[in-house]
């Protein structure tokens, strides 16, 4: 199972030019409820990629041909 990131990793991991488009487009990340909107934004991304990597159980697995 994937570690679930911190807000402060998630943050940190935004460089400078893509915080400059994203305030451009109307979100601050320097503003605390925005950020939070952003975070649980990209928390819930991470959680579906990883539910869609997670390996299936043989019961969600086709018949062999």
């Amino acid at each position: 199972m994937h570690r679930r990131r911190s807000a402060a990793e998630i943050l940190r991991a935004v460089p400078p030019r893509d915080r400059a488009t994203l305030r451009r487009f109307g979100l601050d990340l320097d503003d605390p409820a925005q950020a939070r909107f952003f975070v649980d934004g990209v928390r819930a991304a991470d959680e579906s990629i990883a539910a869609e990597s997670a390996p299936r159980s043989s019961q969600d697995r086709p018949p062999p041909r």
